[in-house]
């Protein structure tokens, strides 16, 4: 038997699997996602309680995602031990992977608009305001004004749909490096 074909070995691939799904369903979520400030809470409940098989949707693009961050872990765990942090290249991509999947986990948690998501994204964007010399100023492009409203709202469900697409995108990239 081959000793290398293992379930560690095999974790990329089982991420590259759960990244379709999470883009899959993603897809098909946006379509019925509405970013408007007073609408995205009741719209992510009619998701779980009234819309034709969207709840069943939904709890696949919650549970892919923390069985994305698990495969991811155990992938970059595999990679410590194996020292396959020798090929810099292939390394620094999937440093950069991790960071956008990091971003695209937070996006996504601050689009159903409800009270621990406006606070994170209130917390999040008065880090970047404190930033010094171009802080104040990323801040207003972030944000889209002077506070997190619904100009946030749009932005980061923007953002979330282009992340999903980049780190496809950067995952063809790794793999091929």
């Amino acid at each position: 038997t081959n000793y290398s074909l293992n379930y560690f070995w095999c974790s990329g691939f089982m991420i590259s699997i759960f990244m379709v799904i999470q883009v899959l369903t993603g897809v098909i979520l946006s379509f019925l996602y509405i970013a408007d400030s007073s609408a995205s809470f009741s719209i992510v409940i009619n998701f779980s309680n009234d819309s034709f098989y969207t709840w069943c949707l939904r709890y696949w693009h919650i549970w892919g995602v923390n069985v994305l961050f698990l495969l991811f872990f155990i992938h970059m765990g595999r990679a410590l031990y194996y020292s396959s942090y020798s090929k810099k290249g292939v390394w620094n991509v999937g440093f950069i992977l991790y960071l956008l999947l990091m971003g695209e986990a937070f996006t996504g948690y601050i689009l159903p608009w409800h009270q621990m998501s406006y606070w994170a994204a209130t917390v999040l964007t008065s880090i970047v305001d404190s930033l010094p010399i171009f802080g104040t100023v990323l801040y207003k492009y972030v944000v889209g004004g002077f506070s997190v409203t619904e100009a946030t709202l749009i932005r980061v469900f923007s953002v979330h749909v282009c992340l999903g697409f980049v780190i496809l995108g950067l995952m063809v990239l790794h793999l091929f490096y």
